[in-house]
């Protein structure tokens, strides 16, 4: 009889084990805090910030400014390693970046990818005027 009550009690303890919803962790996820663009002379001059929503942490977080056109075209790409090398839950990194500016672009629209090429969803991604 008692055999038989511990393989039960081991069964029913493994059934429940197993059958509890695991809950992973959520994905890194990013958010545009703050984004300005502004022509002057001749360059565009860009700054702002973006925060990690997730429960994850990034290394290598790479910034990705995709230049748009009137008809939301890309006419040309740019891209910076953000700082800190490791951007952890809740904190925020800033950048900052000074490009010729491409021809036709009206706007910009940003993306996230660690050094792995590894994307990351971002909310808040734009397009953004340039002004």
């Amino acid at each position: 009889m008692i055999p038989r009550l511990l393989v039960l009690t081991a069964s029913v303890s493994l059934f429940w084990a197993f059958g509890q919803a695991r809950r992973k962790p959520e994905p890194p996820r990013f958010e545009v805090v703050e984004f300005k663009a502004q022509r002057n002379e001749d360059r565009i001059w860009i700054d702002g910030r973006v925060r990690n929503k997730g429960e994850m942490a990034v290394r290598f977080p790479v910034l990705v400014f995709q230049f748009l056109s009137s008809d939301n075209r890309v006419v040309s790409t740019r891209r910076t390693d953000l700082e800190p090398e490791e951007l952890n839950p809740g904190d925020e990194a800033a950048f900052m970046l000074q490009s010729l500016p491409p021809a036709r672009a009206v706007s910009i629209r940003l993306e996230m990818y660690d050094r792995t090429q590894r994307w990351y969803p971002l909310d808040r991604s734009g397009p953004y005027p340039i002004e």
